[in-house]
């Protein structure tokens, strides 16, 4: 029987004025200290990263010249009417370092068929005088100490140098089962003795974890740099019996991270200034804007997580319509306000202001819902919607497998969420994934567990959400879904978070047959993900139920949130 595997699952961190990610991504770092030091263990190495710039302690002097001027007359001018003040400004950095203070090598011998722990102890000493306090993070890494840069992160493995197959896998302790290693972390007593991140808080050797996963924080202020504060790592190795003789190599990779090195607001206006630059705003009706087409997945990372802080306006220039968009707790920026693009079957959309990113090959067939009213123009892809959007419901024409939309003429479905509470546009589903004709795409013919509608009417940078796991499509793993849980606890007896700010999901109502239904009182939004020729998935909510990932017919006309990619 294999070792048991724990998955590594990140937990939000303890800093509770910041909003972070459930998982956090730590680039690599080469270490700047001599790789042959004691302190860079056969098993693991340690780096040090403080996001923060912090200049250099300055201490600022006005140097002002006092000086007194008695004129040669009989006017008398005091001292005081030509006195200055001489100011003195002294900044202190913040600053927060991790250091070995002492330790033994990470190198053992063990006899095949036994385990081993206790193999080796460092201790790992943080000084930091933010007064926020300071995290670790570990993950495992590929490699040893002699070549950190091309360490691969993730890798988990003692790698063998009789080759891969005979790699000694992460693991917890099992002598029944293959050979394991694993990692004990433990918080050195005192006064400024760290918390345990929860996978590490029983002092039981556990799995090597192979995403970044937190070890230990502090969180109560200034630590005292003469004292410190600490925690001390050791391993353990099975070797079960027919394991070969050979050299097994490890690490495990810790980075030092503090709130004042992470907390740096920035907007998405501040990334928009800093990436594309205040001289390519475009102007609309007097004022100026960024267009939804320069989002980036890059400007998304880089703007902090606000809520309506982070806010901005973005204009979408095929039509001039002016959106809100806001990165959300799930990680995505996303457009809170629905879409109101109107389709023209005179006139082709373009890869280059729309989410169009394939185009079938007739030949091969791949994309056959992208098969009638698209062209390739020399890399550039078109689609000619093949009906325009219709602003009565009277219009409407129920169909599955060609575009519907209805301009309901911009009523709103809230008027106390002013712009947000917009009603936007109605489309079926073939009209949401830009398709003339989607009935070659079902669930028969989806390549692949995941398959989603790869093109989409949303600008182009954007795109419809997923549910990315086809079969247990009701989990976190669904764009609606993460949304429900982040702003509305999971609930799915009340929809009041999705409504409130900053998200909010408008109660429209749907289109269906020759009427709008269910306005003000239900709210139904497509996603790409296809069910079958005739269904695809959508969230769909009224005021005391939610599902966020229903299955519901293609012809009928819901509302469209676009998320950056």
């Amino acid at each position: 029987m294999a070792p048991q595997r724990k998955q590594i699952k990140q937990g939000n961190t303890y800093m509770s004025h910041r909003t972070t990610k459930s998982k956090i991504k730590v680039g690599r770092n080469k270490a700047s200290s001599n790789h042959s030091d004691a302190s860079y263990t056969a098993f693991f190495y340690h780096t040090f990263r403080n996001v923060l710039l912090v200049s250099i302690p300055l201490v600022t002097i006005s140097a002002l010249i006092l000086g007194f001027n008695v004129p040669h007359s009989s006017t008398h001018v005091s001292a005081i009417d030509n006195s200055n003040l001489d100011n003195l400004t002294v900044s202190i950095p913040v600053s927060c370092t991790m250091s070995v203070t002492g330790g033994d090598t990470h190198i053992t011998s063990i006899v095949s068929g036994t385990h081993k722990e206790n193999i080796g102890t460092t201790t790992m000493k943080t000084l930091c005088n933010d007064p926020n306090g300071y995290v670790i993070y570990a993950i495992g890494a590929s490699g040893d100490n002699s070549d950190l840069g091309n360490s691969t992160e993730g890798n988990t493995d003692l790698v063998s140098n009789l080759g891969s197959a005979h790699n000694i896998h992460t693991g917890v302790y099992n002598p029944a089962g293959s050979s394991s290693w694993g990692m004990k972390i433990t918080a050195v007593n005192g006064t400024y003795k760290p918390t345990l991140g929860s996978y590490y808080s029983s002092g039981s050797y556990v799995a090597v974890p192979d995403e970044w996963e937190k070890v230990a924080y502090w969180e109560n202020g200034i630590i005292n740099a003469s004292v410190g504060s600490s925690i001390q790592t050791t391993y353990d190795v099975y070797a079960e019996g027919a394991q070969p003789a050979g050299i097994y190599k490890g690490m495990v990779k810790y980075v030092l991270l503090h709130p004042s090195s992470l907390i740096q607001p920035t907007t998405l206006e501040e990334v928009f200034d800093n990436v594309v630059g205040k001289n390519n705003k475009v102007e609309v009706d007097g004022s100026k804007y960024y267009k939804m087409q320069d989002m980036t997945p890059s400007i998304c990372n880089a703007a902090t997580i606000l809520g309506e802080a982070s806010q901005m306006e973005l204009v979408d220039i095929r039509d001039n319509n002016i959106y809100f968009v806001t990165k959300l707790m799930d990680g995505n920026c996303w457009m809170t306000q629905s879409l109101a693009l109107n389709l023209d079957n005179t006139v082709a959309l373009t890869s280059e202001t729309t989410d169009l990113n394939h185009i079938n090959n007739s030949t091969i067939n791949d994309y056959p819902e992208y098969s009638t009213g698209y062209t390739n123009d020399n890399g550039i892809i078109k689609w000619t919607p093949s009906t325009s959007t219709v602003n009565s419901a009277a219009n409407w024409n129920n169909n599955n497998n060609n575009p519907r939309s209805l301009n309901s003429g911009g009523g709103y479905t809230d008027q106390t969420k002013g712009r947000h509470g917009l009603t936007g546009n109605y489309y079926n589903w073939s009209a949401a994934i830009a398709s003339n004709n989607s009935q070659g795409i079902s669930a028969d013919n989806i390549a692949g567990e995941n398959r989603e509608a790869t093109n989409s009417v949303c600008p182009k940078g954007w795109r419809l959400p997923q549910i990315r796991d086809y079969v247990t499509y009701n989990t976190g793993d669904n764009d609606f879904n993460n949304l429900n849980l982040y702003y509305n606890g999971g609930k799915t007896n009340t929809a009041t978070g999705l409504m409130a700010a900053p998200l909010y999901f408008m109660r429209s109502g749907n289109v269906d047959n020759t009427s709008i239904v269910n306005f003000g009182s239900r709210g139904r939004y497509w996603s790409s993900t296809v069910n079958s020729t005739s269904n695809a998935y959508g969230l769909y909510f009224l005021s005391g139920d939610v599902n966020p990932a229903g299955s519901y017919v293609r012809y009928l006309g819901f509302s469209v949130r676009c998320i950056a990619r």
